[in-house]
């Protein structure tokens, strides 16, 4: 188990009356992990203080965000190399403070480039380190385990199968299930859903989820409305929903749609996506968290993404998964259709959404596999993860 040895903590963080937790999140998924660990933190600490970087839902909960999340919201290789310069001012500018400050527990909540120094840099100076999401070394680049030990006193993990890896480098780490599993309904209500947004019962409905991050906007929402338009010529009632991470998203994609197809009728929302996801009868997403708040939901979807042309070749050499949506990855076979680069084509988007719309099997197959990961990732989530911290922070103390 990877402990710190130069803790200076004298009591526990289970005694403490009222501790400094700080937590640092990079974008959307993040902030919704953040913001359920925060809540299952101030039921253990009501008089907590949590401090760090994340965004509305964090926030909401309490935490005082010294930076605008945004500014950690990148992918990609070539795509952070671009804000490198500013990525590292505002790193060196975080860590002194959080020195300065001396929080408790530090946890990263995903964003392992920026969070694993930023962890390294706390633990060397004595203050426990915990990082929520652990990378995915099953998909890729195994190795960084071993920098991983150095900055981590352990790591909470989403999927049962993770586990193992963290086990080979002696690194502490815990299955706690995914939050979403439990926000999600036990039984989504299409109608209910439907309803609230204004929508017929009777009407088919796609939700289109083009991504949080402004770089996957760019590159998917002109395909996504061209396919959709296509679409519409074959379903006239279909209807469309989009929800949008944040006020600048939705103005970007409503310009985007006036120049590319400005006859289709898009219904925007602001956030709601797990609305959007109960009331559609399918959904077209863009990879990430948001292809397993689909499964989780348990609608059909298809999987369409480009990436920077040197962030996809390296990503392809580097990977050993077949996979990059993760209700694949979880079921090891192909469940989802993936369009990847060229492949996500307004033209193939559309055919393959079609085809999803008409093939009962395919619908049906999707289904029956996202009861059983919707099953099997359903723990208490953020009371799993809260118990975790206080064990790594007071074994910390105890070396």
């Amino acid at each position: 188990m990877a402990l710190s040895d130069n803790t200076d903590h004298s009591i526990s963080l289970s005694k403490l009356p009222s501790p400094v937790i700080a937590l640092v999140a990079g974008e959307a998924s993040g902030d919704t992990l953040g913001a359920d660990l925060i809540r299952g933190l101030k039921k253990r600490f009501p008089k907590a203080r949590f401090i760090g970087i994340g965004g509305p839902k964090m926030q909401e909960q309490g935490l005082d965000s010294w930076f605008p999340m945004e500014r950690l919201s990148v992918m990609g290789f070539f795509e952070v190399l671009k804000r490198l310069p500013e990525l590292l001012r505002l790193r060196r500018q975080l860590v002194q403070r959080l020195i300065e400050t001396r929080p408790d527990v530090f946890i990263g909540v995903d964003a392992p480039d920026f969070n694993f120094t930023v962890e390294k840099r706390l633990k060397e100076v004595g203050i426990p380190t915990v990082h929520y999401v652990g990378p995915s070394v099953w998909a890729w680049r195994e190795k960084r385990l071993l920098k991983i030990k150095q900055a981590v006193d352990g790591v909470l993990v989403l999927f049962p199968f993770e586990t193992p890896y963290y086990d080979r480098y002696g690194i502490a780490s815990r299955f706690v299930g995914h939050p979403l599993a439990n926000q999600v309904p036990e039984f989504p209500d299409k109608e209910r859903a439907k309803q609230q947004l204004k929508m017929g019962l009777s009407a088919e409905v796609t939700a289109i989820l083009p991504g949080s991050r402004m770089s996957e906007i760019e590159q998917m929402a002109e395909p996504y409305f061209l396919a959709a338009e296509l679409l519409q010529k074959d379903f006239p009632q279909m209807q469309f929903v989009v929800p949008c991470v944040h006020a600048g998203a939705k103005k970007r994609l409503q310009e985007i749609l006036g120049q590319c197809a400005p006859n289709l009728s898009v219904l925007f929302l602001d956030g709601q996506s797990q609305l959007a996801l109960e009331a559609c009868d399918q959904a077209l997403v863009t990879s990430g968290t948001a292809t397993l708040e689909c499964a989780l939901m348990r609608r059909p979807l298809l999987l369409a993404i480009k990436l920077h042309p040197i962030t996809h070749w390296i990503m392809k050499r580097l990977s050993t998964t077949n996979w990059i949506g993760l209700p694949n990855v979880l079921a090891q076979e192909t469940l989802v259709s993936e369009l990847i680069q060229d492949q996500a084509s307004a033209g193939n988007i559309y055919r393959e959404l079609k085809r999803l719309i008409e093939d009962d099997v395919l619908r049906e197959k999707q289904l029956v596999a996202f009861e059983k990961q919707y099953r099997a990732l359903n723990c208490d989530a953020s009371s799993l993860a809260t118990q975790a911290v206080l064990d790594w922070a007071e074994l910390n103390e105890k070396k």
